[in-house]
């Protein structure tokens, strides 16, 4: 599926956040901070590796993903660049401890919509060092009644459009909504990120819980 929307996946984020997916992807690394080494999973075109070396550029930062027509469409990005891996959250060719950190953007709905979540974490857990952070930005549903009102119609309405009209036969019809939808509560989260390889959880809604961090300590 992923591969199918590699050409115009920066354009369908930049303009179905309205143009706020930058900003979000800012507020992850800056809430990470510096690291020696750190893994991006789910690097898509490489996005977030390109804003954490762009922050940080002595950071040494390595893009996994299971698409190669991601990587293939990252790899023809100007500017800072990650080192590219195709491999799956489930499966890293790592070996333990290998990274201080490791961060991901709008994939934690995907892990779980393909029923590798678990095996997921305790992979990421693995190739954490001791003390290490694992953080997620995702899309999420806000608590607040309004505001998640207007996300929903926005996501049955104006999104759609966007996604047909760049992506034509392309476009996962329902899937980016569905997979909002069933993103398991913070509670459940936490029991799974404890549960899979980590001591402490948290999650940090971001604009009014459009989206939010979460956060895993090893």
């Amino acid at each position: 599926m992923f591969s199918g929307l590699a050409g115009r996946y920066r354009v369908f984020n930049r303009l179905s956040s309205l143009g706020l997916d930058r900003q979000w992807r800012r507020t992850l690394v800056e809430n990470l901070g510096p690291h020696k080494r750190v893994l991006d999973v789910g690097t898509g075109t490489g996005d977030l590796a390109r804003e954490m070396l762009e922050r940080y550029p002595a950071v040494q930062v390595v893009g996994v993903d299971v698409s190669s027509g991601m990587i293939a469409e990252g790899g023809r990005i100007k500017g800072p660049s990650p080192q590219w891996v195709q491999a799956s959250a489930e499966r890293l060719p790592f070996v333990n401890g290998s990274f201080g950190a490791v961060v991901s953007a709008f994939v934690l709905r995907n892990l779980f919509m393909g029923g590798i979540l678990k095996v997921a974490l305790q992979e990421l857990s693995r190739v954490l060092e001791p003390g290490g952070r694992l953080v997620f930005l995702d899309l999420t549903r806000p608590s607040n009644v309004f505001v998640r009102w207007g996300r929903g119609l926005y996501g049955r309405t104006i999104l759609p459009m966007i996604g047909r009209s760049l992506f034509g036969k392309n476009w996962p019809g329902s899937y980016l909504e569905s997979s909002i939808r069933s993103l398991p509560s913070p509670q459940e989260l936490s029991e799974l990120f404890l549960a899979n390889g980590f001591i402490q959880f948290e999650c940090q809604p971001l604009w009014g819980g459009v989206v939010s961090l979460f956060i895993g300590k090893k």
